[in-house]
């Protein structure tokens, strides 16, 4: 399976719980760009009649509350999971993006390079926070720190994900400021595509021409 186009960029983008990576998507979706959420179509999918009987034989149940606790307390209870929603998902991904025709196409990748999915994009985004500022973010938001650990454990430290990604966004500011970052991202994948498009044309018109 393959994600990419020659004439289309398709972005995975990632980072960790409360990074902002779900901020970035909104940002990049207002500039115009087509985008995808891997939690969103996880929700749609397990909704499904046919996968929620899966999840409901396979964990006990398939409410999100009790499917959360179950995965995020027992490491083999995820796995399973994953292993039954992941080809859905991607499925769904590549069903959607030949479907659109934007020149830039995002998708939201909690787990990205934790299941190695960062060979179908033509480029990896990762989203990173320091620890003072995902602190401030559990208190504004109410989750609890033990809750927080649980769900990050299931996910590489954010200095592994900054090594892996081919480009990191720091999201330390306000938010203005994280937007301001997140439109020059945007304008400059649109100068590397048009730069892109023009290429093939010239080769698409030498090609055809001869001496």
């Amino acid at each position: 399976m393959n994600f990419k186009s020659k004439k289309q960029a398709v972005i995975g983008l990632t980072g960790g719980m409360l990074s902002g990576k779900s901020t970035a998507l909104k940002i990049l979706k207002e500039c115009g760009a087509f985008t995808l959420s891997c939690d969103e179509l996880v929700r749609e999918i397990s909704s499904r009649p046919s996968v929620k009987k899966k999840i409901e034989n396979l964990l006990g149940g398939a409410e999100p509350s009790f499917v959360a606790q179950k995965i995020f307390n027992h490491s083999k209870a995820r796995k399973q999971l994953e292993k039954l929603l992941h080809p859905l998902v991607l499925a769904e991904i590549a069903k959607r993006l030949k479907a659109n025709k934007a020149w830039l196409r995002v998708v939201e990748v909690p787990l990205l390079f934790e299941v190695g999915w960062e060979s179908y994009f033509d480029f990896t985004v990762a989203v990173l926070s320091s620890s003072k500022n995902l602190q401030n973010r559990l208190t504004e938001r109410g989750v609890k720190k033990s809750d927080f650990l649980k769900r990050v454990s299931a996910q590489f430290p954010q200095e592994k994900k900054a090594s892996l990604a081919d480009i990191c966004l720091i999201n330390d500011g306000s938010l203005p400021e994280f937007t301001e970052k997140v439109q020059k991202l945007y304008h400059a994948f649109h100068t590397i595509y048009q730069v892109k498009e023009r290429r093939h044309h010239v080769r698409k018109n030498l090609a055809g021409k001869t001496c």
